[in-house]
């Protein structure tokens, strides 16, 4: 048995350049999915987030087209991840209200007994319609392929907003202290639901506002706007991030040699690049900050190390088990491809991250986006052979990488957002 796993396309977000709604990136894609029994989709197939739910739908039609081409007499699994959390909060809607209708009480417990498998069921009746054929299974938080462990991730980030800023930390224990009546960190599924829910709902529904996304750009662009009026006021804090930026694009501080940064020529351009796509495919007043800049869709930046993320990661399968279960996990969320990590030297857990295929770079300095190029360059994906020992990592766009040679992705050959 042989699955590929991929995950984090983002269909419909504002705030990237989602690569498989192109065909160029699907014909890449493509070969991946012959030979396979499961293609197990991790979460965050939507971006339920930053667009309409309408638009994110029509975005995916080219990869939906695809599946329903290869996958005929196949299996289709899809976990959701915290873009697209709200299939998870809807189906516990559906639960209830099913509950209610049947004359039972919510309160005494148990389900109805025509609950049927898990999964909302007009995204059920929604991929049956699309992919005549093919078997369709939704599972969260986790799934099990030849032994591994598979989830998206999500739960590790009020475990990362711990070690963040002051206003991130007292976020995350106001947010435990809701989820968990105390003080404690969640140790449960139910404590990390309670927690993602009270945001993703929260963002969910301002994002299918009229003119929602428009105005989470302008919300957005405000706060931009506010931090350039705020290092401008103190000319020694603005001195020091100045002197903190040239060193970072020496090289000085990170591993990176500074032989491994792009050019200033291939960064300029791809700024210059990044700022005319933004215009066009986010038309909201003309932005206030010089380099065309993404919102943290996430808590872990993909230009960030990628051992912070693994270290909150790891916490959260501590505490719910999952590293007693399986010695092999596959997650993704950060946007940071990983194959076969440890977190500690005595861990006996591994861990892989099926990267992304949405391209947000990081271009507030050359070495910024040095980083995102080393840890966050996507059109990744996992394949996992029950005949083989371990998963394995592809990386389908490595020949683009400005890193490794390459010339950067080419330009959209259409606007990728309405």
């Amino acid at each position: 048995m042989r699955a590929l796993v991929i995950s984090d396309t983002h269909f419909g977000a504002w705030t990237g350049r989602d690569l498989l709604r192109e065909e160029l990136f699907l014909e890449r894609l493509a070969p991946r999915l012959e030979g396979i029994d499961e293609l197990i989709f991790l979460g965050d197939l939507f971006d339920f987030l930053f667009g309409s739910v309408g638009e994110a739908i029509d975005a995916s039609g080219g990869l939906l087209d695809l599946i329903a081409a290869n996958l005929s007499g196949k299996r289709l699994v899809f976990l959701a991840g915290n873009h697209d959390h709200h299939f998870v909060h809807r189906d516990a809607e559906n639960r209830l209200e099913t509950q209610l209708a049947a004359g039972r009480s919510p309160l005494l417990g148990g389900e109805p007994s025509d609950s049927g498998s898990p999964g909302p069921g007009y995204f059920r009746s929604f991929l049956a319609r699309r992919l005549p054929g093919v078997e369709v299974e939704i599972a969260y938080p986790t799934y099990d392929f030849a032994g591994v462990l598979l989830t998206h991730g999500h739960y590790l980030d009020p475990h990362a907003r711990l070690s963040g800023s002051r206003g991130d930390r007292l976020l995350t224990r106001v947010l435990w202290g809701i989820a968990t009546g105390g003080p404690e960190d969640p140790k449960t599924i139910a404590d990390y639901e309670s927690t993602i829910t009270l945001l993703t709902e929260w963002l969910y529904i301002a994002a299918q506002m009229p003119h929602g996304t428009h105005a989470q750009q302008n919300v957005f662009r405000a706060v931009q706007r506010a931090g350039r009026i705020a290092s401008t006021l103190g000319l020694p804090v603005r001195g020091v991030k100045r002197l903190a930026a040239e060193l970072r694009d020496r090289g000085v501080g990170d591993e990176a040699a500074p032989g491994a940064l792009p050019s200033e020529k291939h960064f300029d351009a791809v700024v210059e690049a990044e700022a005319a796509r933004q215009r066009r495919e986010q038309p909201v007043p003309r932005a206030a900050w010089p380099h065309p800049a993404y919102p943290a869709a996430s808590v872990i930046s993909p230009s960030d190390p990628s051992e912070h993320a693994l270290e909150a990661f790891a916490k959260v399968a501590t505490n719910l088990g999952w590293d007693k279960q399986a010695e092999r996990i596959v997650f993704a969320h950060t946007h940071q491809p990983l194959a076969g990590v440890r977190c500690g030297n005595g861990s006996r857990t591994r861990y892989w991250n099926t990267g992304s295929w949405i391209y947000e770079p990081d271009l507030a300095s050359r070495q910024a986006y040095a980083r995102y190029l080393r840890y966050a360059w996507p059109g990744t994906a996992i394949v996992i052979d029950d005949e083989e020992s371990e998963p394995r990592l592809l990386e389908l766009l490595a020949d683009l990488n400005p890193l490794s040679g390459g010339a950067g992705l080419p330009r959209p050959a259409w606007p990728t957002a309405t």
